[in-house]
């Protein structure tokens, strides 16, 4: 399980913060595959590890490793990469973070919740 912290900012709104590391995503940063012959061509057909329906997104290589994820009721905001033992930090360090984080657009809304 992934550490949560919850801290106040200047303002004295609460913030959730928590890091993703994702392992959901697509991992190859290139393509791999070169056009050597025929029979990498096969192996490549007869290998069906990929065959397999599953999800796989395109991450930006800065986010490939995860990031720290920053929520305050509709705010959100994200920073990468994950800073070591972020969990540990002061609320004072958690707000110099958060200043730095990207901020993201709200999520959308659902039309059935």
């Amino acid at each position: 399980m992934s550490p949560h912290r919850t801290f106040r900012d200047a303002t004295s709104r609460l913030w959730n913060a928590w890091d993703v590391i994702p392992a959901w995503g697509e991992r190859r940063r290139q393509d791999r595959r070169i056009a050597s012959g025929q029979h990498d061509v096969e192996r490549r057909l007869a290998n069906r590890r990929r065959r397999q329906g599953e999800l796989r997104i395109a991450l930006p290589p800065r986010l490939a490793g995860g990031w720290l994820a920053f929520e305050c009721g509709d705010e959100r905001r994200r920073l990468a990469p994950i800073p070591e033992q972020w969990h540990e930090l002061s609320e004072e360090q958690l707000r110099a973070l958060l200043q730095r984080a990207e901020q993201l657009p709200p999520r959308r809304r659902r039309l059935v919740e």
